[in-house]
């Protein structure tokens, strides 16, 4: 097991992750965060990936475009810590996730993943509490409008775009 941390270039329009550096298509700046979009290149699953990074609500909430067939969440959100120099974005995986249906089930997902972080030494038990504080907040406000993302996130004063009409965009 090891750190999961990515790096967002937005001046040179790179992400990089622990398989390598690949160009970004988009990143769009906004008031609660940063918006990308990119292909992943020779990746087994997905060939597109849209997300949304939401530094003050520690998450990043994420659209994932399969090679085949529909992508079982519409949102995949990571629970996140983000640090931003100039135009650099650090952001770190705190090992908890949430998955959204379409049809508003949620999928708690890798508590094993921040159990392991913590045996490992890999996370500090002030970032354990933050990710659970964190995802129990969500799943809590999520409760309050039908586990519903856009409208939990509305009454927060956040609305996310989602289709910036790139001729990339699957």
């Amino acid at each position: 097991m090891r750190l999961k941390v990515e790096i967002h270039d937005l001046a040179a329009k790179i992400h990089t992750v622990k398989a390598g550096a690949f160009p970004v298509a988009l990143y769009h700046e906004h008031r609660h965060g940063v918006y990308l979009e990119r292909a992943f290149v020779a990746h087994p699953a997905y060939r597109y990936w849209k997300a949304h990074i939401l530094p003050e609500q520690h998450l990043q909430i994420c659209q994932y475009t399969p090679h085949e067939g529909e992508y079982p969440f519409e949102f995949y959100i990571d629970i996140v810590q983000v640090e931003r120099e100039g135009p650099i974005l650090k952001v770190r995986d705190l090992y908890l996730d949430l998955g959204i249906a379409r049809n508003g089930t949620l999928t708690l997902l890798d508590t094993h993943e921040l159990f392991g972080a913590v045996g490992a030494g890999l996370i500090r038990l002030d970032e354990v509490f933050l990710a659970t504080q964190t995802l129990h907040d969500l799943i809590n406000r999520l409760g309050q409008h039908q586990n519903n993302l856009e409208r939990t996130l509305q009454a927060q004063g956040i609305v996310l775009e989602w289709d910036w009409g790139l001729s990339s965009t699957p």
